[in-house]
């Protein structure tokens, strides 16, 4: 009944329309072209419009004087003012100058109060114009694109990491990937079912799938870079990505097709490095987007948006130099056996790449006025896709003696195992928003799912193989599906306290559910325990039915912000945020942020505030058990891992608490400079603190403990690992953006912008210089500490990602040629040996080739990655661009230590990557806008 009164009184509210009205015609300063589109906000309020396809626009409300804020993607904003007197205004015919910087747009992300710029935000925020950036590089996804757009982002594609391969992890300051909140058009984005929980940089994290929403529906983003808990949430530590989908009128797209082009060194190891590298031509990648919207009414849209990529496989193998066949009376016998059946090492390459990619997706986006105080708007998106990786190569010779005879007869040279993902995502979002007396509301409904389905191909289960000459060689193996509902009511007043005081308050209700599907049971069944080989699929085992089934859980929460103008230089904001979750209780943060103006053109700014991450149900509820290899001794050694929940029996027995959220404090600093409309600085520095930060420890085995052994072997497993409160840490880092806009000439224009951000994140040590790390008295006891949290753990925290990114982009255009020079500079990264001690020298392994001894620690140097591209305007609204990503063939370093790791096969260290490493892309794109 209260639900229904209140959208009566919303309805009834919304028909005291006042007849007052500011009308006027947007233009192009240069050509006086109407611009259909452009942004028009009464600063301080949500009341606003967009452009006809005339340029005209029309704003009605009550008589006074307002500030009005004009903006448009490719165009320097102006704020003019407008006085409404008897109902009426003096037209407002406004002529915009084309600018392809974007420093000064209007922001919406971390602040409620509407209508600032980015340079007069409190808190630093990047603007990244995707509907300009796609038509002039080769990346064709979200994550790449922002990876060598913004500095504080990076996200490398993962190889021979599982579902890792088809869902690329992100990071935004050095932080995890559940540790940046992800929105569009301002609501909370749903995060991804898949757990990252092989060896990966962000190993035991869960991410938003950022690539299932096709970047030709999106029109810009804002990247928050400041913690945002109190105003959005959890998971806000590191920042906010703010997606903020196209509502254009008319009709674009584009189509693109690119690949590799480039060489690498193969058979380095092989050929001591001589006359090692082969040519390669792979990764095809072709897209197809297009988009339309059309105008509803005066102000209304609707806009609907395509798009189709496939996206074929990359190789970076090594040739494999390890023994391939089963001796023969104590004898290698692989240059015989190789002679004898017509082959050679490069027939059993592993596949160490990307993976393959194909799918598409769908976009709506809406906003339809039921009069001038009152509209309601939705938008949302399916994606489908599906991809293929590989896992490591099973070769003759390390398959299990008990099977080999009905292995061989399949297999005769061994297999590689395949995954292939079918991943589902989706999301709507439908709302009510407008004026309900003095007071701004918006009352929405977001519901986003994540599907993520395992199908294994050219595998075995060795067990059934044992006595099953026909055995069964594909496998569903399951799944997991994540889903999220949230329930927000927002509520905005501007009052006329000093210059200008903006009150927001609101609630929230969100609830989560995360499921486990069963595979059929030959994915993981042992079908002979005797026989003393591994069960279920090679390469990954299906899950069992113990564990599948569905957990939920729910939250509330309710916020209070702030925002003062004290004079026309000093703003002031404050934001206080509670929140109760069914499975771990309430927690209260505080955000306080201010700016002040020293001049017109310089201002200080800082801001502090609390936070709070949920233990993610993914975390708290995934169990399975993995194929992992890890290193022993030099070697690849498999071993079957058992990952199990907190509250399991393996859990109990070595002592390993129950998950809790994690908490920060965020402290930021900086400086914005503004010379004139060409030139703009701004500097920030920070420092975030997170406590118990939740990881995935390493493999348990059952140390004798004839309980554990039984837990472990009844899961098909060997050895255990659980999602734990660890660590804590800090980060700092410095990050700075460099513009210069100017326009010369009759049509000539330049734009360069270098920018860079300089991260320190570090695990807190003790006095002794060790981490501090939180284990249970069981684990200190039985010293496994180690095993809890070791050097590798360490380093992917510290090192193991670029430590400093710089990028220098420079855009040219002369009439209808445009021209893009782009150089990004990726910091050195290192990885950590987890098998040894640092202060013990003496037990480190013998390189074989050097008789050192030595650990497999090893730092990549800083490497400079240079694009270019080259765009003409064939005619009117269409347009051609060829260029190349990474076009002097830059690859990260070799590995440099004994034995490459894994006999030669990998070429490239998986574990830590800069930029990837697939080398010089080709691609050419034809877009067109009417």
């Amino acid at each position: 009944m209260k639900k229904k009164l209140l959208l009566l009184l919303l309805i009834s509210a919304s028909f005291h329309a006042l007849a007052q009205s500011v009308k006027g015609r947007i233009s192009d300063e240069k050509n006086g072209a109407p611009l259909p589109g452009v942004s028009i906000l009464v600063q301080g309020t949500n009341t606003g419009t967009v452009t006809d396809a005339d340029g005209n626009f029309s704003l009605n409300m009550a008589d006074g004087t307002y500030n009005i804020v004009i903006s448009f993607i490719g165009y320097t904003p102006k704020i003019v003012p407008a006085v409404v007197s008897a109902g009426q205004s003096a037209p407002l015919n406004i002529a915009l100058a084309e600018s392809s910087e974007v420093l000064g747009e209007i922001v919406v992300t971390g602040s409620r109060s509407g209508g600032r710029s980015r340079i007069d935000s409190p808190v630093p925020v990047d603007i990244i114009p995707v509907s300009q950036i796609t038509n002039s590089v080769g990346q064709v996804d979200i994550n790449q694109i922002l990876t060598y757009v913004a500095p504080s982002f990076q996200s490398s594609r993962q190889t021979i990491s599982d579902g890792t391969d088809h869902i690329d992890p992100a990071q935004l300051r050095g932080l995890g990937p559940d540790q940046v909140l992800v929105l569009v058009n301002g609501k909370r984005r749903h995060q991804s079912s898949l757990v990252n929980v092989n060896g990966t940089v962000n190993r035991g994290t869960v991410g938003t799938d950022l690539n299932a929403i096709p970047a030709t529906a999106v029109e810009k983003i804002e990247i928050l870079r400041d913690g945002a808990t109190a105003q959005y949430g959890s998971d806000a530590i590191a920042g906010v990505i703010n997606i903020i989908l196209k509502s254009r009128t008319g009709l674009s797209g584009n189509v693109s097709y690119g690949e590799n082009v480039t060489s690498y060194d193969k058979n380095y190891i092989i050929n001591n490095n001589k006359d090692a590298s082969v040519n390669v031509s792979d990764g095809g990648t072709a897209q197809v987007g297009l988009n339309y919207g059309l105008k509803v009414g005066q102000k209304g849209f609707v806009n609907i948006t395509g798009e189709y990529v496939k996206r074929g496989a990359t190789n970076r193998t090594g040739t494999y130099t390890g023994q391939l066949f089963p001796a023969v009376d104590g004898k290698v016998v692989d240059d015989e056996v190789l002679a004898q059946r017509g082959l050679t090492r490069n027939d059993f390459d592993m596949r160490i790449g990307n993976s393959e990619v194909k799918g598409g997706g769908v976009v709506v986006n809406a906003d339809i006025p039921l009069n001038e105080q009152l509209d309601v708007y939705a938008f949302g998106q399916y994606n489908k896709k599906k991809g293929n990786a590989a896992g490591f190569y099973r070769y003759p010779n390390g398959v299990p003696a008990a099977v080999r005879t009905n292995v061989f007869a399949v297999y005769p040279n061994g297999f590689l195992p395949e995954i292939n993902s079918d991943v589902t995502d989706i999301s709507a979002a439908a709302g009510i928003r407008g004026k309900l007396g003095e007071w701004r509301f918006d009352l929405s409904n977001t519901f986003g799912k994540n599907d993520f389905d395992y199908r294994i191909t050219n595998s075995v289960n060795y067990t059934q193989a044992v006595s099953i000459a026909n055995f069964q060689r594909e496998f569903n193996a399951g799944g997991n599906g994540f889903s999220q509902n949230t329930i927000n009511l927002d509520f905005g007043r501007k009052f006329d306290v000093l210059h200008g005081l903006n009150v927001a308050l609101g609630a929230e209700q969100r609830s989560e559910k995360y499921t486990i599907t069963a595979g059929e049971e030959a994915s993981y069944k042992n079908y002979d325990v005797a026989a003393g080989v591994p069960a279920g699929a090679q390469v990954f085992s299906g899950f069992f039915p113990q564990n599948a089934g569905s957990h939920s859980r729910h939250s509330v929460a309710g916020y209070l912000d702030l925002e003062q103008d004290i004079t026309k230089s000093w703003v002031l904001s404050a934001a206080l945020r509670f929140e109760n979750y069914s499975d771990f209780g309430n927690t209260l943060n505080y955000k306080v942020a201010t700016r002040y103006k020293i001049t017109d053109g310089i201002a200080l700014r800082a801001s502090a505030s609390s936070g709070f991450r949920a233990p993610s149900l993914q975390q708290r509820y995934y169990a399975k058990t993995n194929t992992l290899f890890v290193t022993q001794n030099g070697q690849q050694v498999a071993q079957e891992s058992g990952t199990f929940t907190n509250d399991s029996k393996p859990a109990e027995i070595l002592g390993i608490p129950k998950l809790k959220q994690e908490t920060s404090q965020s402290f930021t600093v900086g400086t914005t400079i503004q010379i004139s409309n060409a030139f703009e600085l701004t500097v920030d520095a920070y420092q975030i603190d997170i406590d118990d930060r939740i990881v995935l420890t390493n493999n348990f085995n059952d140390g004798g403990n004839a309980n554990l052994k039984a837990q472990l072997a009844a899961a098909n497993a060997t050895t255990a690992n659980f999602f734990s409160n660890a660590v804590d840490t800090r980060s700092r880092g410095i990050e700075g953006v460099l513009s210069y806009n100017t326009r010369f000439g009759r049509n000539q224009s330049l734009r360069a912008v270098l920018a860079g951000t300089f991260i320190q994140n570090k695990v807190k040590k003790g006095a002794d210089g060790k981490p501090i790390i939180h284990a249970s008295d069981i684990l200190v006891q039985t010293k496994q500490v180690n095993t809890y949290f070791n050097r590798e753990d360490l380093s992917r925290f510290e090192i193991a990602s670029p430590r400093n990114k710089q990028s220098l982009t420079i855009n040219y255009k002369a009439g209808k040629f445009g021209a893009m020079l782009r150089g990004v500079r990726f910091g050195e990264a290192t990885y950590w040996d987890p098998t040894i001690d640092p202060d013990k020298p003496d037990a480190w392994p013998v390189n074989a080739l050097t008789g050192q001894k030595e650990t497999l620690d090893q730092t990549f140097g800083a490497k400079v990655v240079t694009d270019l591209a080259l765009s003409y305007d064939v005619v009117k609204g269409i347009g051609l661009t060829i260029g190349a990503n990474n076009v002097l063939d830059v690859y990260q370093d070799k590995h440099t230590h004994s034995g490459n790791v894994s006999s030669g096969r990998f070429v490239y260290s998986r574990r830590v990557q800069q930029m990837g490493f697939n080398g010089r892309y080709l691609f050419a794109r034809v877009s067109f806008s009417f």
